[in-house]
């Protein structure tokens, strides 16, 4: 997928700047006694961007579902350019202006781009117009589809193709493009750089500012707390469900914005440099080619954390998904632990010491619906069950073990673990993987989605992971994540790795250039021993 300009003229339905665009009013929303949001006043204005931070369970979903009229609140009246918002109506929200991206992507995933992106709205042929029938103008609408990418800046995308078949971040601009195509008055980014790369994210931003200098009134939810100030007019945060800092862009420091969201100062992780004993070799990788991939050559050893850097569509992800057996191999070698290892199906893995934390959580790694429990000891029920049979008690015993170790925090192992927080279903993923005992652990965005405590808490397991010997392959778009938790940064390019970095020589310009894939970088490529 290729990246086109964009032109910087934002889509908002007119309005001069300064004129309220949302207005909230006494507005709460209660699940019986607990009482999630509690906004008593709230004014957001045309032509400004308002960042919105805060912990997991702050509240900041509520308050998003309830301005997109996806929550229906408690009490309270809404306004929406001086119109008042049926609660809980989607569609009269949508009417009023409301455009919504949403952190989980609500796309069709059977349904192509194009039908996705023009859902309820495709253009119809002449046929529709004079005769009344349901005739659809599908060229039509695949120009038009191809348009609105690139009015977000992407384009080469095969819009015929269903959703389902794109990885995270091109679903993600695919549901940027969806809200975009609205012309809303006003535009919700909820988490919208969290699965990005640096250069995707810049765009996004870039999305955000056209729109606000267009008289919309930006609402941006975000964890990475540099994109916070590099684009906020306006820092509110939240704390259990409450407004308790209205922030300009000066008071707004990074510290501030922590101590505000915890209610105390945070301790960076304090991580264990790394290890100056060698090590054996846990995975060793020669050749390897898939769909997408490769070649790839590529060692990690027992005790070290090795990052995969590089853009949207490098292929950080069908590295770690090949490794583990869920994307065929076409060519190249696999060893593991010093054998040859050729996984048919993510399941070999698993029996050989392998576990993998993937990118999307809650489509590649949790039942949703089901408890917490049953979650957690998904990977370790051949090992806890005696022949074949498993005992509640010990079952039981199993999740409440894993819970404890990673400090999970919920009312009851038997609650769906869908209602968790990200930073509690991300720990549980952890814990599930953790308690096969794995010699290499592979990490697709480990912390996407999380709130900065959850992160530090997140780190030192991985920091903890390392420690006792296991291989850790973490792919991340973060680089300061990468900097921070990592002994090697490995920087991948059109699915090959370009760059192997060591500690030494870390630093976002050098993980930067190699990843655009010019001389400079490559010149970092074999600097460091595998």
């Amino acid at each position: 997928m290729t990246h086109a300009q964009h032109s910087g003229a934002g889509p908002a339905r007119g309005g001069p700047a300064g004129d309220t665009a949302v207005s909230l009013r006494d507005v709460s929303k209660s699940y019986g006694p607990v009482k999630v949001l509690d906004i008593p006043g709230l004014d957001l204005v045309r032509g400004q961007i308002v960042a919105v931070v805060g912990e997991n369970g702050a509240g900041k979903s509520t308050l998003m579902g309830v301005l997109s009229g996806t929550v229906t609140p408690t009490t309270g009246t809404i306004g929406i350019t001086g119109q008042p918002l049926q609660p809980g109506r989607p569609d009269h929200s949508q009417e009023l202006g409301v455009a919504l991206v949403a952190q989980e992507f609500p796309l069709v995933g059977q349904l192509s781009v194009a039908e996705n992106l023009l859902l309820g709205r495709r253009p119809a042929t002449a046929a529709r117009r004079l005769l009344g029938s349901v005739v659809v103008d599908r060229a039509g609408t695949r120009a038009e589809a191809r348009a609105l990418l690139a009015e977000v800046g992407v384009t080469g995308v095969d819009v015929d193709r269903p959703v389902e078949r794109f990885p995270v971040p091109v679903r993600q601009m695919i549901e940027i493009a969806k809200a975009w195509g609205h012309r809303p008055v006003v535009l919700i980014l909820d988490e919208p750089t969290s699965s990005l790369g640096p250069v995707e994210a810049g765009r996004v931003l870039d999305l955000a500012r056209a729109h606000a200098r267009a008289g919309g009134a930006v609402l941006f939810i975000g964890h990475r707390l540099d994109e916070v100030r590099a684009i906020a007019d306006r820092v509110l945060v939240l704390r259990s469900g409450r407004l308790v800092a209205d922030l300009t862009p000066a008071e707004a420091t990074e510290e501030r914005m922590i101590r505000e969201m915890v209610g105390a100062d945070l301790a960076r992780a304090d991580l264990t440099p790394p290890s100056s004993v060698e090590r054996s070799t846990t995975l060793a990788v020669r050749g390897l080619t898939a769909d997408g991939l490769g070649p790839v050559d590529l060692d990690v050893r027992a005790g070290e954390i090795v990052g995969v850097a590089g853009l949207m569509g490098s292929g950080r992800s069908r590295l770690l998904h090949t490794v583990m057996g869920a994307q065929p191999r076409t060519g190249g070698d696999v060893a593991f632990e010093g054998a040859d290892f050729r996984p048919r199906h993510p399941a070999d893995a698993v029996r050989a010491g392998i576990g993998l934390v993937p990118e999307d959580r809650k489509v590649q790694a949790l039942l949703p619906a089901h408890s917490v429990r049953w979650n957690v000891t998904l990977a370790t029920l051949r090992r806890i069950s005696s022949r074949g049979v498993l005992r509640p008690r010990t079952d039981r015993a199993h999740a409440a073990r894993i819970v404890a170790d990673l400090g999970v925090r919920l009312h009851s192992q038997e609650q769906p673990i869908g209602d968790l927080s990200g930073g509690n279903q991300q720990k549980a993923v952890f814990g599930r993987w953790l308690a096969t005992r794995p010699r290499l652990l592979l990490l697709d965005e480990p912390t996407r989605g999380v709130d900065v405590g959850a992160k530090a808490e997140i780190y030192r397991l991985i920091d903890a992971a390392a420690q006792d010997g296991l291989a850790v392959l973490v792919a991340s778009s973060e680089l300061e994540e990468l900097l921070w938790i990592c002994h090697r940064i490995v920087v991948m390019a059109h699915g090959r790795v370009v760059a192997d970095i060591p500690r030494e020589r870390f630093g976002k310009e050098v993980i930067m250039t190699a990843a655009a894939g010019t001389t400079a970088g490559a010149a970092t490529r074999g600097k460091a021993s595998a």
